[in-house]
């Protein structure tokens, strides 16, 4: 009985391990709860708990609305206030991984607003360059409303995020929809340096995914990490129905291809694919456009060298902040 009793043990252990380790604690939620940018948003909204569970939730109503990706004024000034609460608190408390319950309920927030995401971590995104310190209100343009955060504590959130895998999934795809928004918007146009922007910009908005995944899997265990990765696969591969023609809805072509060739490789190397996101991207969208297969090859290495670059900057910005 208890051989058996530690078999179950160790097979649990290996499912779970990603979460038992975690340096989270009940004193960070506690401790955000408390923080005087995220007092009102709870006072606002009735909320006495202070469990993570109930905060995370708390937060992503206050900062989300019935229509997915449209927000009030109001509504960006809290998601904005919450990310830099978070981020103090995360640097206070020494904490680089955060509870699970909490996480999911704030990725799911956070994925509401995924060209802020993408705009705070893209260099050409001078809109949101021009936003983004802390005390900067939300801003409306195109019939949309916006909010920025600098990359140094947006990374930092994101990292403790992406400690559940199931958040990190949802970050990497709301950053994968913008990429592929990017490029479906790409004017036409026979100079090089025009159509090779977007690709470059996604390129670093990519390896800003990469280097999390990273440093999140380089602080677990063989295990851990390779139980953090299946999970994360399993996200990443689920495509519901079949994928449009890339005339139809490029967009959602991309995207949908893209995942169903993650599927097809497998989850044999994970890190590989993803660092290979963007020139799949770049394949992807030059086909739908009818581009040059020349074209397309140099497109997708512009892609490559930017990410692997933006992949090694990003890793030792992470480590270097945290």
């Amino acid at each position: 009985m208890a051989v058996i009793l530690l078999v179950c043990i160790v097979a649990a252990g290996s499912v779970t391990a990603w979460f038992l380790t975690r340096d989270d604690s009940p004193d960070f939620c506690r401790e955000l709860a408390s923080d005087s940018r995220v007092e009102p948003i709870l006072a606002a909204a009735h909320g006495r708990e202070v469990d993570c569970a109930t905060l995370g939730r708390t937060l992503k109503g206050a900062t989300t609305g019935r229509i997915a990706e449209k927000h009030s004024l109001k509504q960006a000034q809290a998601m904005k206030n919450t990310l830099l609460a978070i981020d103090d608190r995360m640097q206070k408390l020494g904490v680089t991984s955060l509870d699970a319950e909490f996480s999911t309920a704030l990725a799911d927030a956070l994925v509401d607003y995924p060209s802020d995401i993408y705009g705070s971590l893209a260099p050409s995104e001078f809109d949101h360059w021009n936003h983004n310190f802390p005390w900067d209100p939300p801003w409306e343009e195109d019939g949309g409303v916006h909010m920025a955060v600098p990359e140094k504590p947006l990374m930092r959130v994101m990292r403790g995020l992406s400690a559940t895998p199931s958040a990190y999934a949802e970050l990497r795809l709301a950053v994968t929809r913008s990429a592929a928004h990017e490029l479906a918007t790409t004017p036409d146009s026979t100079n090089h340096s025009v159509i090779a922007a977007a690709p470059k910009t996604n390129a670093r908005a990519l390896a800003a995914l990469d280097a999390i995944a990273d440093n999140v899997t380089g602080s677990l265990g063989k295990e851990q990490a390779a139980d953090w990765k299946n999970r994360v696969f399993t996200r990443l591969t689920q495509v519901s129905g079949s994928v449009p023609p890339y005339d139809k809805d490029p967009e959602h072509n991309i995207t949908g291809t893209w995942q169903k060739d993650l599927k097809s490789a497998g989850n044999g190397d994970l890190s590989a694919s993803l660092y290979g996101q963007g020139p799949v991207l770049v394949k992807v969208w030059g086909k739908g456009n009818l581009l040059k297969e020349e074209q397309i090859s140099s497109l997708a290495d512009d892609a490559r060298f930017s990410a692997e670059s933006a992949r090694i900057t990003w890793a030792h910005n992470l480590e270097q902040w945290q």
